[in-house]
C-alpha cells in the first residue's frame, strides 16, 4: 500500500511539475518599438498576441511620420526587390510565421536579403515577449 501512495504522489508531484514548466506568458497582445525614426524615416514595431500561453499571431512592420506601414510602400517596394529578392510585406510575412511556428525568437532565421530588418525584429520581438512573460500590456520603447 505504500508502494502505490508513494507512486500515486510522485505522479502528482511530477504533474504539477510539468504544469509549472509550461509557458510563462499571459494571454494578450504585446508590442514593442524603436525610440525613433531611422536614418531612412522609418519606425519598426512588433505586435506579438499571446493566447492559451502560445504565440497565436504576429505583426511586425515599420511606419513613417505619417503612419504609412512600409509594407504598403508600393515605392520601397519597386526599389528594394530588385537589389535585395525581397521587400517588407514579404519579409515581414515570414519573420512573423517563423515565430507563431517557432515560438522562440532564436529560433527565428534570418531572412536573406533583409538582414537589418530581421535583427530588428529579433530585438523587438524579444522585448515584446519579456513583457508577455510579465503580463506587462504598455509598450516596450528600445532605443536603436
Amino acid at each position: 500500500m505504500k508502494k502505490i501512495l508513494a507512486a500515486v504522489l510522485a505522479m502528482v508531484f511530477a504533474l504539477a511539475l510539468l504544469t509549472a514548466c509550461g509557458s510563462s506568458m499571459k494571454d494578450g497582445t504585446y508590442r514593442a518599438e524603436y525610440s525613433s525614426f531611422d536614418d531612412h524615416g522609418w519606425k519598426d514595431f512588433v505586435e506579438v498576441t499571446v493566447s492559451s500561453g502560445k504565440i497565436t499571431a504576429v505583426d511586425y512592420d515599420a511606419v513613417n511620420e505619417e503612419g504609412t506601414r512600409k509594407s504598403e510602400d508600393a515605392a520601397y517596394k519597386e526599389s528594394m526587390e530588385p537589389v535585395s529578392g525581397t521587400y517588407p510585406e514579404k519579409f515581414s510575412s515570414e519573420l512573423e510565421q517563423q515565430l507563431v511556428d517557432k515560438q522562440e525568437v532564436k529560433k527565428v532565421d534570418t531572412v536573406a536579403g533583409a538582414t537589418n530588418s530581421s535583427d530588428a525584429f529579433k530585438v523587438l520581438a524579444t522585448e515584446a515577449l519579456k513583457n508577455a512573460k510579465n503580463g506587462k500590456t504598455d509598450a516596450a520603447i528600445v532605443t536603436r
